[in-house]
């Protein structure tokens, strides 16, 4: 802990399985000691290897072991729930933070009291976009786009509107849903909208809260004035995803289709998210079994 008052920044970071990455992360966010008053709150959902041990070997990081994992949401909303500082920055353990970042991203998000959510611009170990950094709501549509990579050859905006694609990467702009990995936001919005919502164990929660930002009257802000190099948006593009993470993705989709689209529509939409993901689950083990002669 950065003294006994209140600081200025709230870092959250989930870690699970990933003590390199976190080591990583917790070198670049020493750097920005120097120019904002900190704390940084690591909850650890039940790795069971060394991440414990490397986060506990920095004496400046709080650090909450689970004995279970209870999923990004859960053990985000417990680190927020005890946050001290002005703003919140969740954060992913597989982001790198270049010296002076933090500093920037605070300046913009005092500058501009009218933004709930800020994300800077994420992009992978090569210098490539993050695309989930900007996102729209996503329709079946543009998500069915997205993870089958059609979005890459349409150009029009319905079928890029997962991640906002016909927008330049390089411009300020409101978008509906930024990434998990970097979501900064001052405490008190973060309090008036609450937590993340722990029906979602994993994917979709980053969107929900995007969204309920919106429907409080913030603005969700996508800023480059900022580069952040997320480690995992290399392994996350769509087309090198697990299949059997895009069906989980899909399955997930469909509790979120019921709470942000009610009524008969939504039910229909939920119920075919639903079946992409059982449909998605049972042609990879299809392919599973050829692959071993069954």
């Amino acid at each position: 802990m950065e003294g006994m008052s209140a600081p200025e920044l709230s870092v959250v970071i989930v870690s699970y399985r990933c003590a390199d990455l976190l080591a990583e992360c917790l070198d670049s966010l020493g750097e920005s000691r120097s120019d904002v008053q900190m704390e940084v709150m690591v909850v650890d959902n039940a790795s069971g290897d060394d991440t414990v041990a490397v986060a506990r070997s920095y004496e400046w990081v709080d650090v909450e072991a689970l004995d279970d994992n209870v999923g990004f949401a859960r053990a985000n909303n417990r680190a927020m729930d005890r946050s001290r500082g002005r703003a919140v920055l969740v954060l992913n353990p597989d982001t790198v933070l270049p010296a002076g970042s933090l500093r920037a991203c605070l300046d913009y998000l005092w500058q501009h009291p009218d933004i709930g959510l800020l994300t800077p611009k994420l992009v992978d170990r090569e210098g490539r976009l993050d695309r989930r950094c900007h996102r729209g709501y996503p329709t079946m549509w543009s998500s069915f786009c997205y993870f089958t990579t059609l979005d890459r050859r349409l150009k029009g905006p319905r079928s890029r509107w997962y991640t906002m694609g016909h927008l330049p990467e390089d411009e300020a702009t409101d978008v509906e849903s930024v990434s998990g990995a970097f979501m900064l936001m001052p405490a008190d919005a973060m309090r008036r909208v609450g937590g993340f919502d722990e029906q979602f164990f994993m994917y979709a929660e980053d969107i929900d809260l995007s969204l309920r930002f919106i429907e409080a009257g913030y603005r969700v802000w996508y800023w480059p004035g900022v580069e952040v190099v997320h480690v995992g948006a290399g392994s996350n593009v769509a087309g090198q995803r697990p299949p059997a993470a895009n069906a989980a993705y899909f399955r997930t989709m469909a509790p979120f289709i019921r709470k942000h689209s009610p009524g008969v529509r939504g039910e229909i939409t939920a119920l075919a998210a639903w079946g992409a993901g059982e449909l998605m689950l049972a042609a990879t083990e299809a392919r599973r079994r050829l692959g071993r002669g069954a």
